[in-house]
């Protein structure tokens, strides 16, 4: 399945959740699957996305490690939404979508700790917001690296769009040849009124 769409399930199923086990194991599959997406980019042929990517996957597993540590790891999914994406999809989109679901899954660990029974979980909750924060991170960075790219890519499209213009047909007007063709017809007379028999050159556009 297509990145973007895991994302949005993983989200909407994030604030559907309503029990603190539950929140917990969505959480974790939201980790996982930033260490997926950030897999996939570690495999693009940029090298600055390459880097950033390897890093996202890093911090993504991190993430999913702490939220791991829990009273109530009896009701973490061992796997499911978060298996690894079948493709990345349009780059700057995911990554933004990917931003947002990190964001809710910060502020839902933070209201989590807020109301936390036990030492164990405020503490889950804690390492958690500071590993989601991580990943966070790394996403708006890699969302600067693809804006980035992509204006570079459309400049150079650009400029080579102008370069492939209409090609232009010099047209050089000045005295005719003495003489004319040898058929005796006489030369067209291209000069320009008023040139004092200069010679002048129009760029007329072809095609």
């Amino acid at each position: 399945m297509e990145a973007l769409r895991l994302i949005k399930r993983a989200r909407h199923a994030l604030a559907e959740a309503r029990h603190v086990p539950d929140v917990l194991a969505e959480a974790r599959q939201a980790a996982l699957l930033t260490e997926a997406v950030g897999a996939g980019l570690a495999e693009l042929d940029d090298d600055e996305l390459t880097g950033l990517g390897q890093q996202l996957s890093e911090a993504g597993a991190h993430a999913a490690v702490c939220l791991e540590r829990s009273v109530v790891r009896a009701a973490v999914l061992s796997g499911g939404r978060a298996g690894r994406p079948t493709e990345l999809g349009a780059l700057a989109p995911t990554l933004g979508a990917l931003d947002g679901l990190l964001r809710d899954v910060g502020e839902t660990l933070v209201v989590l700790a807020c109301g936390a029974d036990t030492e164990s979980l405020y503490w889950t909750c804690i390492d958690g917001v500071d590993a989601v924060a991580e990943c966070k991170d790394l996403t708006g960075r890699l969302r600067k690296a693809v804006s980035r790219a992509e204006s570079e890519e459309s400049v150079t499209l650009g400029g080579a769009q102008a370069e492939r213009g209409s090609p232009l047909l010099v047209v050089r007007l000045g005295p005719p040849d003495e003489g004319g063709p040898t058929d005796g017809g006489r030369a067209p007379d291209y000069r320009v009124p008023g040139a004092a028999g200069a010679s002048e050159e129009v760029s007329v556009p072809v095609g």
